[in-house]
């Protein structure tokens, strides 16, 4: 199974690079990215690259923003081919971590998926104060 990651700029080439740094060695993710060169352009490379991932296999598509151009342009895509293509929106390095080493051992789409959505929804908090913390206990909390 493949991972492609798309995104406004060079987003997605940054979370590639982190996670090149985890999982050394690990081909089967990819990317597409929206630059200058225009909307037609990236749908030319964007459905280039989906029909090459597909030919070896399952795809899941890790897009930057629900609604953007490259969310939207893959979501054509997924239309065409929903029994071996998923899309998850809201792409973070959480997600691409998680579904990016269970895709190099498991077959299972939609638990590739399912892990991906989750693991980019339980990354995003806000941290707070300890309850007990005070301000003299400030060196305690690094």
């Amino acid at each position: 199974m493949n991972i492609l990651l798309t995104s406004h700029g060079s987003l997605c080439e940054g979370l590639l690079d982190a996670f090149h740094m985890m999982a050394a060695g690990a081909d089967h993710v990819s990317t597409v990215s929206l630059t200058d060169t225009g909307i037609d352009d990236f749908r030319d490379r964007l459905t280039a690259r989906v029909d090459e991932l597909l030919a070896q296999g399952d795809l899941l598509i890790l897009a930057d923003l629900l609604g953007g151009t490259p969310y939207n342009e893959a979501y054509a895509l997924f239309l065409t081919n929903p029994e071996h293509i998923r899309l998850v929106a809201g792409a973070n390095f959480s997600m691409l971590l998680e579904a990016g080493v269970l895709a190099m051992s498991s077959d299972d789409l939609d638990a590739v998926a399912s892990a991906a959505l989750t693991a980019g929804s339980a990354g995003v908090v806000a941290a707070e104060m300890p309850a007990d913390a005070s301000d003299d206990d400030e060196d305690d909390l690094f």
